[in-house]
């Protein structure tokens, strides 16, 4: 017996499907990688925006290939300078998962594979058996043309000595994760107290407080009353008023202010409006010209429907355009014609004079408002501590950043934020079960002879074609997988900006739980131990059996796992840097932009948010932790998605892309808790698949490494929770003396913002209109 095997060999499968989804994730790579290093440089405005209003970025070569050792070479300490807490933590999560990685898979080559493929022939540990290691062994035993026994051949004995090398490593790859956990979590802490200790910026010095009692309600009274705990002096305070009448009218305001703009377009043509999105440097400042009339130069007002304006080009007046009108009545298809400009315009200074009235006018107080301490202790020391012996009343957190703040949320009732989540909530709880057919359909491809029973036609055309049944069943269903993972989370951002969070950063981190709950419930633990019905039902009937259910179907999905790994590591990380999604949206945006503020808009480079991004590589590192004992290519395929994924999003939070959130790291619990939960899952699979092998007695030595991970959990919380939330006075006191002039990110970003609802204070912006070549005008009418 040569050990070949027949054609259409379930066995040989795997391999071919492995072999078709590297060559398609490579193709799609490769060929996205070197678009990019082609208009890395000829796209500067989209792929290098950061560098426009950040100069002090470390520069890149403009080489094919030499921006890359160029962007390993940048630190942490540059990393923290010009991209701030939240993309250090981001980073650092990828670098210490490639430290684990590179460990895990060092140990899975080097001693858990080679006794694997000893004992039973295979290489992985997986359902079907592994066809590459039996030819690997054919070739170095030539002479014998035999493969290596099936384990069920061997002495109960001899097969259990190869059993413990899993309990062994199951104890290792645990200690380790937990050790590279708690080493990057006192390395975040260490950073983060000494970077916020260092600062002198507003939000450092800012407390929110909620549930203010009437009494205190106004500047006045609270100031003493925060004075008079003896926790430092008040410098400033904002009491959130009902100010949705003047959000409502500056609202309307924008949208009319849009009207005015386009109709000036409409008037003058859009090509100074194309030629005026590269001039114009930042939207709160823009070059002033001299006004244009709206007069003939004898000083009489032409008629509405013949009006002309000059265009001023190189200090010459020419006339020549015909004023737009339309009409007002019911779609513009009634009523008067009247002239655009002017009605709109008229309009606008309407409102305008209302926001004026608007903003003198006494609103009712909210029970909550920003104080602003002289010190960053004081406020650090009252954010801590409890003010009041009621509760719910004079309840002190730290403030989130001005910019950060989403005003209107914060004059929402308690009540109606409460009604929000829930409703929220529901609706996830909704989509949630919603999947269940379509993730369940989606498991179904894998198997040729369940595609079969539904689509016969199909199914006898997958037997007749090698190269088909491996597109359908191996790249397909990843496809589909990774098509699911890139449209839910944006259904569930959308729902968190609905949730009343009263910070961008809040919403942010509510993003990440929602989406990470998603892609680990309905992508992973449905998909994987409820895939049929026949799996959904013995779960239920039976919840002692998840171990069994999990180990078998990990066993089972092993291949598809690979195959997801390497679709998204190899084929999807390397179209993150061409950000396709904004360039494929490029020309829709185009087409209607019609203004100079609309084509600024346009250039304004992306935002990075951190609650699309980080749920899957979070996903990523469980799988690779689930098999590390299992499967060796899971985890040289895992170690590759974090290696290109480290540079992708190092060089996009440097180069391409801003992060206007402020979470000051606030998303590694998120990430310590989940990694924590996917040892849990590891410890139980492992178990599951020991008995599954009829190892009761391995399985049961397992029993004291979930206990071992939950102290790590309540450690974490016991210790380090307060350090990722509060800075610590000590580190304070050790960083007031600093060089003169320097700044962190947060201070430059934040310096002369104050805590005030901006449509209070803003001034009243004048419609952006370019003349034709391209210079934005101010347009005032005698």
């Amino acid at each position: 017996m040569d050990g070949s095997l027949p054609p259409n060999d379930p066995r040989g499968r795997p391999t071919l499907v492995m072999t078709t989804q590297l060559v398609i994730a490579g193709s799609l790579g490769l060929s996205a990688f070197i678009a990019f290093c082609i208009l890395r440089n000829q796209w500067a405005d989209l792929y290098a925006a950061r560098t426009i209003h950040h100069p002090g970025l470390p520069p890149l070569p403009k080489s094919f290939f030499g921006w890359i050792p160029a962007l390993y070479k940048i630190k942490e300490e540059q990393i923290l300078e010009h991209a701030g807490l939240d993309a250090f933590v981001f980073l650092g999560f990828f670098s210490m998962a490639i430290k684990l990685l590179c460990v895990c898979t060092f140990f899975a080559v080097a001693v858990i594979s080679p006794i694997r493929l000893h004992y039973t022939g295979n290489y992985d540990d997986t359902a079907y058996g592994d066809y590459i290691s039996k030819t690997f062994i054919r070739i170095i035993n030539p002479g014998t043309g035999r493969t290596v026994e099936d384990p069920s051949s061997k002495e109960p004995e001899e097969y259990s000595a190869y059993l413990w090398c899993y309990v062994a490593f199951v104890y290792i790859f645990t200690f380790i994760t937990g050790w590279f956990l708690l080493r990057q979590t006192h390395h975040i802490v260490r950073v983060r107290q000494s970077y916020l200790g260092n600062q002198n910026s507003i939000t450092d010095r800012t407390i929110r407080l909620s549930g203010i009692p009437v009494d205190l309600r106004n500047e006045e009274a609270l100031k003493d009353h925060i004075e008079s705990l003896q926790i430092g002096q008040v410098r400033s305070i904002t009491i959130c008023r009902q100010w949705k009448e003047l959000d409502n009218l500056m609202n309307r305001r924008r949208k009319m202010l849009a009207n005015v703009e386009r109709a000036w377009t409409e008037y003058l043509g859009d090509d100074g409006a194309k030629r005026s999105a590269r001039s114009v440097p930042i939207a709160s400042s823009l070059p002033q010209s001299p006004p244009i009339p709206l007069r003939g130069d004898d000083g009489s007002t032409p008629l509405l429907e013949h009006a002309l304006l000059p265009n001023v080009i190189n200090g010459t007046v020419s006339y020549g355009h015909r004023r737009p009108v339309m009409r007002i009545g019911f779609l513009g298809f009634f009523g008067k014609m009247v002239d655009k400009i002017d009605y709109y315009t008229a309009r606008l200074e309407k409102i305008d004079q209302n926001v004026k009235l608007a903003r003198h006018k006494e609103y009712k107080a909210t029970p909550v408002a920003f104080v602003t301490m002289d010190s960053v202790a004081s406020a650090q020391m009252a954010a801590q501590a409890v003010l009041d012996p009621q509760a719910y009343r004079l309840i002190a957190t730290n403030a989130p950043a001005p910019h950060d703040v989403i005003w209107p949320n914060l004059y929402k009732s308690r009540f109606e934020r409460l009604i929000r989540g829930w409703f929220v909530s529901s609706v996830i709880a909704l989509i949630t079960v919603a999947l269940f057919i379509p993730i369940g359909s989606v498991a179904a491809l894998l198997n040729p002879e369940t595609i079969s029973k539904f689509w016969p036609a199909l199914g006898r055309a997958l037997e007749t074609s090698t190269l088909l049944n491996a597109l359908v069943t191996g790249f397909l269903p990843t496809f589909l997988f990774t098509l699911f993972n890139i449209i839910i989370p944006f259904v569930y951002n959308g729902l968190s900006n609905l949730q009343g969070f009263v910070s961008h950063a809040d919403t942010e981190l509510s993003v990440i739980g929602k989406n990470f709950f998603y892609i680990f419930f309905n992508l992973f633990l449905v998909f994987t131990v409820a895939g049929t019905a026949s799996n959904f039902w013995a779960v239920i009937r039976d919840t002692t059996q998840i171990a069994r259910l999990l180990a078998r179907s990990l066993k089972q999905l092993s291949h598809f796992y690979i195959n997801l790994i390497i679709l998204q590591g190899i084929g999807m990380i390397p179209f993150r840097l061409l950000e396709f999604g904004v360039v494929f949206k490029y020309p829709f945006i185009k087409s209607f932009s019609k203004t100079p503020r609309d084509y600024f808009n346009l250039y304004k480079p992306p935002n990075f948010n951190y609650g699309l991004f980080l749920p899957q590589p979070l996903l990523i590192l469980i799988i690779c932790l689930l098999y590390s004992c299992m499967s060796t290519k899971i985890l040289t395929f895992g170690l590759i998605y974090f290696i290109l994924g480290y540079f992708t999003f190092k060089y996009q939070l440097l180069y391409s892309m801003t992060h206007l959130q402020h979470s000051t790291g606030k998303s590694w619990p998120m990430i310590f808790y989940r990694v924590c939960i996917g040892l849990l899952i590891f410890q139980l699979t492992m178990a599951g698949s020991l008995v599954l092998q009829g190892a009761f007695y391995l399985s049961a030595l397992l029993t004291p490494l979930p206990i071992s991970t939950f102290i790590l959990m309540y450690n974490f919380y016991k210790h380090c929770i307060p350090l990722s939330n509060f800075i610590a006075l000590r580190a304070i006191r050790q960083h007031q003396d600093r060089p003169q002039g320097s700044h962190t990110l947060d201070e430059e970003r934040e310096r002369n913002q104050v805590y005030i609802n901006p449509n209070l204070v803003c001034p009243l912006e004048e419609p952006w209109i370019a003349d034709p070549a391209g210079r934005i005008i101010n347009v005032h009418f005698d």
